[in-house]
């Protein structure tokens, strides 16, 4: 393939994958600059292009497919992967992602990508899309115990109870096995969010049950809480960021 060829149809790519396509190292190097100089692609990294040339003319980079081609083993994460599974309640200009090997969070064409560690026993998926391929991302129970143990990366408590809460059904057995560890807090934050969720997720009671003899003395907090605004769970001895009621209102059923 000709690199002008592999320029047009090839929308996100690495300096590596130019280098396959040029007879030397020299001459992808000196394509590249010449095409970022002539507005054929443009740099999103070091290392990374996005082509804005053939069909891409005028196309901004397809997020997945960044963070695809930077790291072919990065896990979409967080609320991304929300946005993955067609569950995020809003729009959000911020991508996340584990990955061994990027560092450092960086901005193109208005989004911010985020980095954060990989962790070897996260569980994950692969998700085909036709605006980006495929992606590899946390699956649905494992995103569930992400944001709840990370709301701030999830985009609050309200966003993650909103966007979780259209999750179509749970693997129990999953959920148990990601929860074997986990702290009470996050115990409590899952509990109260499967006892809203019992009918539509056919949550036993029993399972309810176990989580609940988990607990400590608490009290345990569902995100940042007002002193004089807050709500509360007594079963799951839970400190709530509004009135249990208004916070009830944020599941999608």
């Amino acid at each position: 393939m000709k690199v002008k060829e592999f320029l047009q149809t090839t929308p996100v790519f690495t300096t590596a994958d130019v280098q396959k396509v040029s007879s030397s190292k020299e001459s992808a190097e000196t394509l590249l600059r010449r095409a970022v100089a002539s507005g054929e692609i443009k740099r999103i990294r070091r290392g990374l292009y996005a082509s804005k040339t053939g069909k891409y003319h005028g196309e901004a980079a397809e997020p997945f497919r960044v963070i695809s081609a930077l790291d072919p083993k990065a896990v979409v994460s967080y609320h991304t992967a929300l946005v993955a599974h067609g569950l995020a309640h809003n729009v959000s200009f911020e991508y996340s992602f584990r990955s061994s090997s990027v560092k450092s969070p960086f901005s193109f064409e208005d989004m911010r990508y985020i980095p954060y560690a990989a962790n070897e026993s996260v569980h994950t998926q692969v998700l085909h899309g036709a605006a980006y391929g495929s992606v590899l991302v946390t699956t649905r129970e494992q995103t569930l115990v992400d944001c709840l143990s990370h709301l701030q990366r999830a985009g609050g408590a309200e966003e993650a109870i909103r966007s979780l809460s259209a999750i179509p059904y749970v693997n129990f057995a999953e959920l148990e096995d990601l929860l074997a560890d986990a702290s009470d807090s996050l115990v409590a934050r899952v509990g109260w969010l499967l006892e809203q969720k019992r009918q539509d997720w056919r949550v036993e009671e029993e399972f309810l049950d176990n989580l609940e003899t988990r607990l400590g003395r608490g009290p345990y907090r569902f995100g940042s809480v007002r002193r004089r605004a807050e709500g509360w769970s007594s079963r799951w001895k839970l400190c709530l960021p509004e009135s249990e009621e208004e916070v009830a209102s944020w599941v999608w059923s």
